[in-house]
C-alpha cells in the first residue's frame, strides 16, 4: 500500500501513458477518447477513486490515527503562535532598547514585556497536553498488526486490509463494468492506476524496508511516507495534500458527502466481486471519506518554522564581539545533545550525518529529547519572565537587578526559599518602564543580557519544534518533508543491495524499525522487485512505460483487456507481500511455519 503522493503520481503516470497510445482498432481508439475525457469532466472523481484503499482503511480504522494527528496539530498550531508571539516581543524589546529616546519606545518595552508574559503562559498551559501527547503516540497505536500476521482467517480481515489481498482485479474490473457516467467511470478509472501504482510500489517500499507491510508495520509506514516526501520533492505537479483534501470535499463546505453515485458504485462492485456472506460486513464509506478528507487536511498542518533571526547588530556586537565572554544562554553544559538544521538530533553513539542510521536514531531517543529540551525551556519561560517583571522597578531607577543576574543559577535549579513557584505562571501585568527608565537600563550589561536570554530561547524553541516535527515523522503520523537527507529517511530511496528477501519481524519491531532488519529469512525466499541496487523512487514512480514495473506498465493492460471484453489477468497481492506482481494468495497453515506454505489463490477464491 503506498501513500497519497504516490498515487497522485501514479494516477498521472498512468493517464498520460493512456492519452500516448494508439491502435489500429477504432473501437479502443473510442474507448481510450471516453476515457481521457470522463477524466477531464471528473478529475476530482478519479483523484478519489486513486485513493479508494485509503477510503476502505479510513473507513474500517478505530479512529486512532486521526485522533492522534487533531491532537497533534491543535498543539502544533499552538506552538508556532508562541514562536511568532516570541519573535515579535522580541523585535519590540530590542528596538526599544535600541532607541531607548524615541517617545514610542517606554510603550514598545512595555507591550514587549505584556507579550513575554503571555508567552509564558501559553507555555506553562501547553506542557501538560504535549507531555500526554508524546506518551500516547510513543506506542504507536495508530499502526495495527496485520491480520494475515495474527493468523486471522481470511474471513475475519478488516476491509482496509481485506481489499488489498484478495480479487484485487476482479473488484478494478468490476467497478469499470458498473460504472455508467462521466463521474463514475472516472472513479473506477483513479481506482485501477491504484491498482497499478499499489503493486508496483509496494514492491519499492517491501525492497527497501527488508520484508512486506505485515511483518514490519512500523518500518513499512516510514518508508511509504518517505517515498511521498521524495515524490513531492521531485514532481513540481505533485499538489498539496491540503489542495487534495479540498479537491475531494463533495457537497456542502461545512459537510463534505461521499457522492451517492460513487458510494452506491463501490458497495455494488463488493457484492458483484466477493461473497459478503463470507466477509466481514462492508463498512461505513461515508465515515471513511470524511476521515481521509481530514486526514488530507491535517497532514498539511505542520509547517516547519524558519529559523529566528539574529539580535540587531548593536547587540550582535556586544554579545558575540568577545570570544571569551560568550552570550549568556540557557543551554545546560553538561547536556549531550546534538542537533541539527535538518530536524535530526542524536543521543549516544552515532553521529548525525553517518550514512546509515545509528541505534539510538529511533522514535523513543527523539521523544525523550523533545520532551527534555520542552521542559527545560517551559521552565527557563516562567523564570524569565518572573525575573524580567520583578527587576524592571529596579532598572527603572537605573540599578542593577540581582535576581535577573542569578537566573543562571536558578535554571540549573537552585532555587531561594523566598522566589515565586516556576511551576506557576506569572500573571500578565503591565511593568509600567518609563521613558527616562528605559534610557537608563538601556546601556546596561543587563539590557545585552536581556536580548542574548531571549534570542537563545527562541533558538531552543525553534529546536524544540524541530524535534516534534521529528518525532511526530519518526513514528509515521506525518511525511518527513525536508527530512530525506538524513539516515533515517535516506535508507528508503534508494534500491539495496543484493540480499535474502523477505525476513520476518524483528523481536523488537517497536525498537529496531528505524534499521534494516537481521532476522531470519521468511522461507521459501522470493524476488522483491525488478528495480536495481541503488534505484530511486522515480524507477516507478515517474515511469509511463508499459512495458516496465511501472503503475502504467501494470494498469494499462487491465485497462484494454476490460475495453476489449477479455479476461486472462490474475489478481495481484497490492502489498506484494511476497515480491513484485505475486498473486492474492492464504497460507496453508501458520504464518510463522518455515518453511511458509504459500497457497496462490484462483481467480474467483478469496
Amino acid at each position: 500500500m503506498i501513500d497519497y503522493r504516490a498515487h497522485a503520481s501514479a494516477f498521472e503516470g498512468v493517464r498520460k501513458s493512456l492519452a500516448a497510445e494508439s491502435w489500429g482498432d477504432p473501437a479502443m481508439t473510442a474507448a481510450r477518447d471516453e476515457t481521457l475525457a470522463d477524466v477531464a469532466l471528473a478529475p476530482d472523481h478519479a483523484l478519489l477513486g486513486a485513493f479508494v484503499d485509503h477510503l476502505f482503511t479510513h473507513a474500517v480504522s478505530d479512529g486512532t490515527e486521526i485522533a492522534l494527528l487533531e491532537r497533534s496539530s491543535a498543539l502544533w498550531g499552538q506552538g508556532l503562535e508562541l514562536y511568532e508571539l516570541l519573535g515579535s516581543a522580541r523585535k519590540d524589546l530590542e528596538s526599544a532598547l535600541a532607541n531607548p529616546g524615541n517617545p514610542a519606545s517606554a510603550d514598545l518595552f512595555n507591550g514587549a514585556a505584556m507579550d513575554s508574559q503571555r508567552l509564558a503562559q501559553g507555555m506553562h498551559a501547553l506542557q501538560a497536553s504535549i507531555f500526554s501527547l508524546r506518551d500516547d503516540i510513543a506506542a504507536q497505536p495508530h499502526l495495527p498488526d496485520h491480520p494475515r500476521q495474527l493468523d486471522e482467517p481470511a474471513s475475519n480481515w478488516d476491509w482496509g486490509n481485506f481489499h488489498l489481498a484478495r480479487r484485487t482485479d476482479a473488484f478494478a474490473r468490476t467497478l469499470a463494468d458498473r460504472a455508467d457516467d462521466p463521474a463514475t467511470r472516472a472513479f473506477a478509472f483513479g481506482a485501477l492506476t491504484a491498482y497499478g501504482g499499489n503493486a508496483c510500489g509496494s514492491a519499492y517500499v517491501g525492497h527497501v524496508v527488508g520484508g512486506p507491510r505485515r511483518a514490519h508495520r512500523f518500518r513499512d509506514r516510514l518508508a511509504r511516507n518517505t517515498l511521498g516526501s521524495w515524490i513531492a520533492a521531485h514532481d513540481a505537479s505533485i499538489e498539496s495534500l491540503a489542495t487534495m483534501s479540498q479537491r475531494l470535499q463533495f457537497g456542502a463546505a461545512s459537510a463534505p458527502t461521499l457522492p451517492a453515485a460513487v458510494e452506491t458504485l463501490i458497495q455494488h462492485a463488493l457484492s458483484g466481486t466477493f461473497d459478503l456472506t463470507h466477509t466481514q460486513p462492508v463498512p461505513d464509506l461515508q465515515l471513511g471519506y470524511r476521515r481521509l478528507v481530514r486526514h488530507l487536511e491535517l497532514l498539511d498542518d505542520f509547517v516547519r518554522p524558519s529559523l529566528p533571526d539574529m539580535p540587531m547588530p548593536v547587540f550582535t556586537a556586544k554579545l558575540f564581539g568577545d570570544p571569551a565572554n560568550p552570550p549568556p544562554t540557557i543551554r545546560p553544559q553538561d547536556a549531550t545533545v546534538t542537533g541539527d538544521t535538518g530536524g535530526g538530533v542524536s543521543v549516544g553513539t552515532n553521529t548525525p550525518g553517518e550514512p546509515t542510521p545509528g541505534k539510538d536514531d529511533s522514535k523513543k531517543t527523539s521523544g525523550s529529547v523533545c520532551g527534555a529540551i520542552l521542559a527545560l525551556l517551559i521552565l527557563f519561560a516562567i523564570l524569565l519572565v518572573v525575573a524580567f517583571i520583578k527587576c524592571v522597578i529596579e532598572w527603572a531607577d537605573g540599578k542593577k537587578c540581582n535576581y535577573f543576574e542569578e537566573l543562571g543559577d536558578l535554571i540549573t535549579g537552585l532555587f531561594k526559599k523566598d522566589e515565586p513557584d516556576p511551576r506557576d505562571p506569572p500573571t500578565s501585568e503591565n511593568p509600567g518602564m518609563s521613558s527616562a527608565g528605559l534610557t537608563a537600563f538601556a546601556g546596561t550589561d543587563q539590557a545585552v543580557q536581556l536580548v542574548g536570554y531571549l534570542w537563545d530561547m527562541q533558538i531552543q524553541l525553534w529546536e524544540a519544534l524541530e524535534n516534534s516535527y521529528s518525532y511526530l515523522a519518526a513514528t509515521g503520523l506525518i511525511y518527513p518533508d525536508g527530512l530525506l537527507e538524513l539516515p533515517l529517511y535516506e535508507q528508503f530511496t534508494a534500491i539495496p543491495g543484493a540480499g535474502g528477501w523477505p525476513h520476518r519481524p524483528a523481536a523488537d519491531s517497536g525498537g529496531s524499525y528505524h534499521l534494516y532488519p537481521t532476522s531470519p529469512l521468511e522461507n521459501p525466499t522470493e524476488t522483491p522487485s525488478p528495480f536495481p541496487s541503488k534505484a530511486t523512487p522515480n524507477v516507478f514512480a515517474a515511469g509511463q512505460d508499459r512495458r516496465a514495473a511501472t503503475p502504467a506498465g501494470v494498469a494499462l493492460p487491465v485497462w484494454e483487456q476490460i475495453a476489449r471484453g477479455d479476461l486472462d489477468s490474475p489478481n495481484l497481492d497490492l502489498d506484494a507481500d511476497r515480491g513484485f506482481q505475486h498473486q492474492c494468495w492464504s497460507t496453508g497453515g501458520s504464518i510463522d511455519d518455515d518453511p511458509l506454505n504459500v497457497v496462490v489463490l484462483g481467480y474467483d477464491e478469496h
